[in-house]
């Protein structure tokens, strides 16, 4: 490959010697383009190369491969640095690379266009109207519909271990809402500091109280809180406080006791 590079570009400097010439790849000093400079006749414009994480918005994603003649054709939208790169694209006879995998990323060696569809698609269902029941009833429908993808699902929950699925990696990494976190987990096992903004210690002492969903939290009283162990009046205040706040955002179709 190296040696390929080298032949490519010597061709180009022995074709031009009676010529003085800028042969180098640079740094543009105003964008988050590379010019070629010297290398007319392998060179043709600039091309896109989002950043691949599910962080990078997705009109970011949706523009990989985007080409451009020069650095002033670039759109306003595509020139920070933290979403992607301009690089210099070479005509097709001289291509040496191969752009189709997203490279580093939280989902490495997936398929670009793959990874671009999955995630862009499960992000604008995730952030659309509805219940999150409906919401990932949606998402789970895509899924279903699309079993190819679900590769890149797989890699995404390898690479945010911390996180059993990947409605809990949008909803702690892209679009948290407290009111989808209560609705969506008010009767799972794992999420009381999460919901209820307490420390560890508090959430020990509530698990080996037998406190070990939401649900069962909404019940105490402030003598019952003030029982356990790491709490004390102001912690047990501002734990009735969320309570409060998670009665409120419950859904009708969840039953409080």
């Amino acid at each position: 490959m190296l040696r390929k590079i080298l032949n490519l570009f010597s061709r180009n400097r022995s074709e031009n010697s009676s010529e003085i010439q800028d042969l180098t790849i640079k740094p543009s000093e105003t964008s988050n383009s590379y010019s070629a400079s010297g290398f007319g006749d392998v060179v043709d414009g600039l091309q896109f190369s989002p950043t691949f994480l599910l962080r990078t918005p997705c009109e970011i994603l949706r523009a990989n491969g985007l080409c451009v003649a020069n650095e002033a054709e670039i759109p306003a939208y595509l020139r920070e640095q933290q979403h992607g790169i301009w690089l210099p694209k070479l005509k097709s006879e001289h291509s040496l690379c191969d752009m189709s995998d997203v490279g580093a990323s939280d989902a490495y060696g997936a398929n670009r266009e793959d990874y671009v569809k999955f995630v862009c698609s499960i992000k604008d269902i995730y952030s659309s109207s509805g219940s999150i029941f409906e919401r990932v009833a949606r998402i789970d429908t895509f899924k279903d519909k699309y079993p190819e993808l679900k590769y890149i699902e797989s890699k995404l929950l390898s690479y945010y271990d911390s996180y059993d699925s990947i409605i809990d990696i949008l909803m702690f990494n892209i679009y948290f809402s407290f009111e989808d976190l209560v609705n969506l987990h008010y009767k799972d096992e794992g999420y009381l500091k999460q919901i209820f903004g307490i420390n560890t210690r508090i959430e020990k002492s509530l698990l080996s109280s037998g406190y070990m969903v939401a649900e069962d939290v909404i019940c105490l009283t402030k003598v019952q809180l003030m029982e356990l162990d790491g709490v004390g009046n102001k912690s047990a205040d501002k734990i009735l406080e969320k309570i409060a706040e998670v009665k409120s955002s419950v859904s009708l179709n969840i039953s409080i006791t």
